[in-house]
Parts: C-alpha cells; structure tokens; sequence
C-alpha cells in the first residue's frame, strides 16, 4: 500500500519536517499518536524501505523507535514525545547520563551490524523525554555493515564535549576494534 492509500486511516495529520530522502508527519492511528515517514520522491522509496528494514530489526529494543506498520512508500512508528540534545539545558551529571545512554544505543547498533552513520553530531537525532527517557531517532542514512563505526563516531562527541582528547579518541577507536567489551567499559567510567 501505498501512502496515499494510507493516509485515510490516519487523523490528526500535521507536517513535522522535511528532510533530504522524505516528509515526517504526525499523526493518530488506531487511536495512537504516531510518525509516519513517507519519501518525497519514487527515487527516495528505496532508503525509505531501508529505514523500515533498520527500525524492524530494532524493535522491542529500548531507546529506539517502534515500527508500527510499513508501505511501500512510507512506514509508522510511535511518536516520541521529546526534546532534541542539542536543545536541552543540562549540568554536567545530566549530559553524563544521557551520554552513557547514547554510548549504549550505539553498542547496540555495532553489535547489530547497523551503521547509523550520525552518531559524531547527536544534537538532532537524540531525543529525551520529561521522564529522562533516550531515544536516537532518524536512520535514514543508516546501512547493514560487517564492521558499524557507531561507537568509533561516538567517541567525537566526547572529544567535542571535552571529556576526551583528539588522541585519545584515536586510540580508543583503535582498540575498540579489538576488544570492544573492554572499551565499552573504560567509556562508560569515563561518563561517570
């Protein structure tokens, strides 16, 4: 089905944002709020897909979205109720926190084999609910890959943040490849 088709089981529809490969709008379907992610044209069908393919693999699994339904143009998945990263106004503990929690959505991610491709800018992409819930959002540039790099880029932001230096960023990411359980665990001492 396509979205057209779709969109009268749909109330509620308002246009969230647009982005390079599709429209998000939101909406209420069977009685819940949802996202639906629909592609802004037939060349942007196939990332769309790919999107849904990511978000299916993820489901059930905390601090991401929830695929609902999929089309052949579009699919649906909860709407998060959240502010962006880059929005929030936090102290020190609070950026901590939410930053263990990126680093775990992340490991997640490389242990999957879902290369999210965005995780050195999170500003965007992660959301926090008012209970301090996180959830990293929008795969549209994400891949299946042998090797992700999603904690390799995580590490930027820590650089970026001040937790880390440039080199140590380097030489984490080097042996992290190696003996990821071990560094996983030197990452979340250091957001401690």
């Amino acid at each position: 089905m396509r979205f057209e088709d779709f969109k009268r089981f749909l109330r509620e529809v308002q246009e969230l944002g647009e982005g390079w490969r599709g429209r998000v709008y939101k909406a209420v379907y069977n009685g819940k709020k949802v996202a639906v992610k629909v592609a802004k044209a037939p060349d942007k069908v196939k990332a769309i897909q790919k999107e849904a393919e990511i978000l299916e693999k993820l489901k059930g699994l905390e601090g991401f979205p929830q695929i609902i339904a999929k089309g052949e143009d579009f699919f649906v998945y909860e709407f998060i109720e959240g502010k962006p990263y880059g929005k929030l106004k936090l102290n020190e503990e609070e950026k901590k926190r939410i930053l263990r929690e990126v680093l775990e959505r992340a490991y997640i991610l490389d242990r999957l084999g879902i290369n999210r491709d965005e995780f050195s800018d999170i500003r965007k992409n992660v959301l926090v609910d008012e209970k301090g819930n996180v959830y990293v959002i929008d795969f549209d540039r994400g891949t299946f890959k042998k090797n992700p790099s999603n904690v390799r880029q995580f590490l930027q932001i820590l650089r970026r943040e001040g937790f880390i230096s440039q080199e140590e960023a380097i030489e984490l990411g080097k042996r992290y490849k190696e003996n990821p359980e071990k560094v996983i665990q030197e990452i979340r001492e250091i957001l401690t």
